[in-house]
């Protein structure tokens, strides 16, 4: 089923996609079924042309088959750490690296570094990274142990201006370890779902949120 996606017009009105393009990085954060998949998926196809996502549960064909409907498929790199979990490695090109599982952070980290170096060997200056999800990441490893990764893996796409979008669920991480995670990021956007549909909205450290904005 082909997913719905938010419009350009909800996006600009609410989320400073210019600004977050020069090297910012956000936390979309929402319970489940709340559209944060999809506006990860917008969000990097519209801050660069090109994008690396770390994909902690689904298989980099499943990804780049969901990204097509936002940007370039061609242009998009996947840290796969789900294939080799259910027996599975067939290959994908040169713009997948595989990780055993979610459990190994440092892992993860290292096949991060290594697309990045791939990317930066084929010329690309510009990529958006995006991380789903961290809420994955908690069932495997303690928040501190998390935090960390992420602090590690922002400092990098931070030190070449790349923006970063990383996915939390709320439901299933927990308010405690939601708000120590929200603490390295730039800014956070919201989801939410009731009988109006799907909205969000956007908050900038030091400045409150816009408005809810459906999608």
């Amino acid at each position: 089923m082909k997913m719905e996606e938010p419009t350009s017009e909800a996006l600009d009105s609410a989320i400073p996609v210019g600004e977050l393009a020069a090297g910012k990085s956000v936390l979309v954060r929402g319970p489940a079924m709340s559209g944060k998949y999809d506006l990860l998926l917008r969000l990097l196809s519209a801050l660069a042309d090109c994008s690396l996502l770390v994909s902690t549960s689904r298989q980099h064909s499943g990804a780049r088959s969901d990204f097509a409907a936002y940007g370039d498929p061609d242009c998009f790199g996947v840290v796969d750490c789900a294939s080799r979990v259910q027996g599975q490695d067939d290959g994908g090109g040169e713009l997948v690296r595989y990780a055993s599982s979610p459990k190994n952070l440092t892992e993860v980290g290292v096949k991060f570094t290594d697309l990045v170096d791939r990317f930066q060997d084929d010329g690309v200056e510009h990529v958006a990274v995006g991380l789903h999800s961290l809420s994955e990441l908690l069932m495997y490893s303690n928040t501190e142990q998390v935090y960390q990764f992420l602090r590690v893996l922002l400092a990098e796409s931070g030190g070449m201006n790349w923006p970063t979008v990383a996915v939390i669920d709320d439901d299933a991480a927990g308010e405690e370890a939601v708000t120590t995670l929200t603490q390295p990021f730039d800014a956070v956007i919201t989801t939410r779902r009731d009988e109006d549909g799907r909205s969000f909205r956007y908050r900038e450290s030091g400045i409150g949120p816009t408005e809810w904005v459906g999608f």
